[in-house]
C-alpha cells in the first residue's frame, strides 16, 4: 500500500481518504473490527499526505523584466529552488493573498484582468495552469484581498473590498466585507451582512481553523471576524510592552494555537524588527527574539507560513548582499534557523512570493459550531466534546492521555517529525513515560473514532 501511494498525487490521496471515510460511515453499524480497520487505513493515507511534502515550501517565482510568474518550491533540506512547469502562468500577481489547497492539489493566487482581478489555479505537481476565472461579486463588483485557505472546511476566505465614488473627487467611501471565493468560478460570496470597515492594512491575515476566526488589521487595531456570520467579534488596540509600532506578516500556528509575526519598531531604513506573537484577546504583542532580526527588510504582504512540526516560521526578506531570500525563524526562541537565497540570473531580479507550507494546519478541525459563543484564542469557548486531553502539560515523568472514545493509536514525534513512541491502547485512557525523553517540544498524534488530532506536548 505504501509503495503504491508514493506514486499518486495529493488529490488522489485525498480522494482515497474521503472514499475510506465514506465507507467508514456506511459500515459504522457493522462490526467494530471493520470500522476500526477502515479508520486506520484512512488515517494512514492522510498521515502519508501530511509527511510526504513537509520538507518543501510552495510559492510564486517571478521576475519583473521580463515579467513572468510560475509556481516554484524551496527544498527545506538543501535550499534548492525549483520552478515548476515549462511555461509561465501569469505576468503579474496581487500580493494580498494566496492559498495552497491539498484537497484539490492546487495553488491559488490573483493576477490582473477582468474588472477587479482574475483567480488563477495552478497544479502542485507540475505547475501547469489549470484554471483562470475573473472575480465576480454578484452583489456589486469588488476585489478579494488578504485571502487564505481554511483547512477545516476547505474554503478560501478573505475581504471583499470596493470603493463607492462620491459626488466629487475625494468624497468617496470604502466598504469591506468578510467573504469567501470559489476559485473555479471566481464568484465572491459576501458573508458579512454589512460593511465591517472602510479599508484594511497590508499587514497580512491569519485564520484560526479551530475556532473559525479570521484576523486582519487596520492601523493600530487588530480585528477578529466570526467566520460563520462575518461579524466583528473582537477589536483590540495593538500594544507593545517592549516597544514596537506594527505587527506584520502574521500567521496562525496549529501546533500551539498562537499567532506569530514580525514586530516592526521603525518605519524608515534601516528597519528594526523582532519576531513575536500576539494575544488576540488583549492585543498585546510580545517579543520572542531578544535581538533584532538580521533580515528585517521584509515584504509586508502576508507572505508567511509555519511548519507546525519543526516550529519554524518562514517569511520573505531582502538580503544584505542583495536580492531576496526565504528566512526561517524558530517559533520557540526567535533564533535564525535558515536563509535560502533566491538566485538571480543575467541581471534579472527574481522574487519568491506568497510562500505556503503544505502541512500548515493540514487536517485541522473546527471545534466551535456555527453559533455565537465566547472563549478560546479569540475569547471563544471550545465546544468540542470529543477533543482528547493530555496532562500534565508541561510534563515531567508521565503524560496522561484521555479521550471520550477508544484511542486506536498514538504516535509521539519530536520537532523534526521523528517517531519516539508508538502504541495502540484500545482504551479511553493511557499513559506515556517521559522519564528518559529529553526536554523539548513534541507532537502527539491521537487517533480515535472522531479523527486524527495533533497535540503539542512540552517537557
Amino acid at each position: 500500500m505504501a509503495i503504491k501511494l508514493m506514486n499518486v498525487n495529493n488529490a488522489t490521496r485525498q480522494q482515497l481518504f474521503m472514499f475510506v471515510v465514506n465507507e467508514l460511515i456506511t459500515y459504522s453499524y457493522q462490526t467494530m473490527s471493520i470500522s476500526k480497520t477502515l479508520f486506520l487505513i484512512a488515517v494512514s493515507i492522510l498521515q502519508f499526505g501530511i509527511y510526504a511534502q513537509n520538507d518543501v515550501l510552495f510559492g510564486l517565482l517571478r521576475t519583473s523584466n521580463p515579467a513572468s510568474v510560475k509556481l516554484g518550491t524551496i527544498d527545506l533540506v538543501n535550499g534548492s529552488i525549483t520552478g515548476l512547469g515549462q511555461s509561465n502562468v501569469a505576468t503579474s500577481i496581487n500580493l494580498t493573498g494566496a492559498a495552497l489547497d491539498l484537497t484539490t492539489n492546487q495553488y491559488y493566487f490573483l493576477t490582473q484582468g477582468g474588472t477587479n482581478g482574475v483567480a488563477v489555479s495552478v497544479g502542485l505537481d507540475d505547475g501547469a495552469l489549470i484554471n483562470q476565472a475573473a472575480l465576480n461579486n454578484p452583489i456589486s463588483p469588488s476585489y478579494f484581498d488578504n485571502f487564505r485557505f481554511n483547512t477545516s472546511d476547505s474554503t478560501l476566505y478573505g475581504l471583499a473590498r470596493r470603493y463607492i465614488p462620491g459626488a466629487s473627487p475625494g468624497q468617496g467611501t470604502g466598504e469591506l466585507y468578510f467573504s469567501s471565493m470559489n476559485p473555479a468560478t471566481g464568484e465572491i460570496t459576501q458573508i458579512s451582512p454589512q460593511s465591517i470597515l472602510d479599508s484594511y492594512s497590508l499587514s497580512g491575515s491569519a485564520i484560526d481553523p479551530h475556532q473559525m476566526v479570521y484576523y486582519f488589521s487596520k492601523g493600530s487595531q487588530f480585528y477578529g471576524i466570526d467566520m460563520y456570520n462575518g461579524q466583528v467579534y473582537t477589536s483590540q488596540t495593538l500594544s507593545f510592552p517592549e516597544g514596537g509600532l506594527f505587527f506584520d506578516n502574521y500567521t496562525y500556528n496549529c501546533a500551539d494555537t498562537a499567532i506569530y509575526g514580525i514586530i516592526r519598531v521603525t518605519t524608515t531604513p534601516p528597519i528594526t524588527a523582532y519576531f513575536g506573537k500576539i494575544n488576540p484577546q488583549t492585543g498585546v504583542v510580545t517579543r520572542i527574539s531578544q535581538t533584532p532580526l538580521a533580515n528585517s527588510m521584509y515584504s509586508v504582504n502576508g507572505s508567511s507560513t509555519i511548519d507546525p512540526y519543526t516550529g519554524t516560521y518562514y517569511y520573505v526578506s531582502s538580503l544584505p548582499q542583495g536580492g531576496v531570500g526565504v528566512i526561517g525563524i524558530s517559533t520557540y526562541t526567535g533564533a535564525l534557523i535558515s536563509v535560502y537565497p533566491v538566485a538571480s540570473s543575467s541581471g534579472v531580479a527574481t522574487y519568491f512570493d506568497m510562500i505556503r507550507h503544505p502541512s500548515d494546519c493540514l487536517g485541522a478541525a473546527a471545534y466551535r459550531p456555527d453559533s455565537n459563543g465566547g472563549g478560546g484564542s479569540a475569547g471563544i469557548e471550545n465546544f468540542d466534546p470529543n477533543r482528547s486531553k493530555v496532562y500534565p502539560n508541561p510534563v515531567d515523568d508521565q503524560l496522561n492521555i484521555e479521550s471520550t472514545s477508544i484511542i486506536y493509536s498514538l504516535i509521539l514525534r519530536d520537532a523534526k517529525g521523528g517517531i519516539l513512541f508508538e502504541a495502540n491502547p484500545q482504551e479511553k485512557f493511557t499513559k506515556i513515560s517521559f522519564e528518559h525523553i529529553p526536554s523539548g517540544v513534541y507532537f502527539l498524534e491521537v487517533q480515535n473514532e472522531f479523527g486524527l488530532e495533533l497535540l503539542k506536548v512540552v517537557k
